[in-house]
């Protein structure tokens, strides 16, 4: 009879050397259930590469749920039925949902649980807009502080509204709290060092402290110079300490031809600055090292490459142009690539089509 094997007494040493060779969170999570003492060996600190899933969309009305794992395209198929028929949105690792009655929640992808968000019809604004507006539209950008699962006291804020201008929750709340302060749309936000950081459309950085003694104010902090043109589509992203600011060329519709009718669009070019936020300087940046970036509708983030299971200095992106997603016959969810941020090159990533309106392809971060 073979001996049984004491798991618990694996060396230490061999355990940490195994687990650094992991790159999905989810084997890890397993990894580190086999026994207490593998899971004291390897604390969570030690999972450094979160590559992020890319969440497609439902082909048919359907709980199913696919998961890309970059880089190899594995497709993970998830049942989600808490997602089936509901507006999506992705930050932390959770998902941000919207039913047709307008309640929110936080989803998790993975453990399904759920965590409830004050309802829409909480914002001050929303009496303005119709019930298919909301639903469908209403709500442009979610994103948390931090993972509601390793900390008490996540907030989440929202960009909302036709007028594009902030909200906050936080936890216990019963309604939406807005930002005060408007000076254009917003177009991105991310939470960077205790704050939230958003551009708006006259290229202003404002910085939102909703834990402070006026959390309903938002500061000018930054502003983009004029030698910058804005165009189309603005990204904020915090990377490795670092806020970035990322301009993306070819996200709108446009005509095929001058004076024609037929439109087209597709991604040309992405510019990446980093914004020193007491200078107010901007640096153009062509050469991140081994950083990559994750971006697109929903969702953007950063990871520190290993050149393996992501090429670095490079941008990953995901159809962003939510215009395209309401024609019928075209669709949108085309215009996915990864960008060579040295030299322009781009490279197609998941060629099809995804057309479905309220949960376009969009980065889910491990957690």
């Amino acid at each position: 009879m073979a001996k049984a094997v004491d798991w618990s007494a694996v060396d230490d040493l061999l355990l940490v050397e195994i687990s650094q060779r992991m790159v999905l969170h989810t084997d890890f999570a397993a990894f580190r259930g086999v026994c207490t003492s593998w899971r004291s060996a390897v604390p969570k600190e030690n999972f450094k590469l979160k590559m992020p899933w890319l969440l497609l969309p439902p082909k048919i009305c359907s709980d199913l749920r696919d998961f890309v794992i970059p880089p190899q395209g594995v497709t993970r198929r998830t049942l989600l039925p808490e997602a089936n028929a509901k507006m999506c949105f992705s930050s932390k690792g959770w998902l941000i949902t919207i039913a047709r009655d307008l309640s929110m929640n936080l989803l998790h992808p993975f453990s399904r649980d759920q965590i409830k968000l004050p309802h829409i019809k909480s914002f001050d604004n929303r009496r303005s807009l119709d019930m298919s507006k909301t639903y469908a539209s209403f709500i442009h950008k979610v994103v948390l502080s931090s993972d509601p699962l390793l900390t008490s006291d996540s907030i989440v804020m929202v960009i909302h509204g036709d007028k594009g201008v902030l909200a906050y929750s936080k936890p216990g709340d019963k309604a939406w709290t807005t930002i005060n302060t408007w000076r254009g749309k917003y177009f991105d936000f991310t939470f960077y060092k205790g704050r939230f950081y958003a551009i708006n459309s006259h290229g202003k950085i404002m910085a939102c402290d909703v834990r402070g003694d006026n959390p309903t104010i938002a500061q000018q902090v930054a502003n983009m110079p004029d030698n910058i043109p804005l165009c189309e589509k603005v990204y904020i992203v915090e990377s490795l300490g670092r806020l970035l600011v990322v301009i993306r060329d070819g996200v709108s519709l446009r005509p095929i031809k001058k004076e024609s009718s037929q439109t087209t669009y597709g991604n040309y070019g992405f510019r990446v600055y980093e914004v020193d936020l007491s200078t107010n300087n901007w640096t153009r940046i062509k050469d991140m090292g081994n950083t990559t970036l994750f971006l697109g509708h929903s969702s953007s983030m950063s990871i520190e490459s290993d050149g393996v299971y992501a090429k670095p200095n490079r941008i990953y992106f995901t159809d962003d142009c939510i215009d395209a997603y309401w024609f019928k016959k075209k669709g949108g969810g085309k215009d996915m690539g990864i960008y060579n941020i040295e030299d322009g090159s781009i490279e197609p990533y998941l060629l099809g089509d995804s057309r479905h309106r309220l949960t376009p392809p969009m980065w889910v971060e491990q957690s």
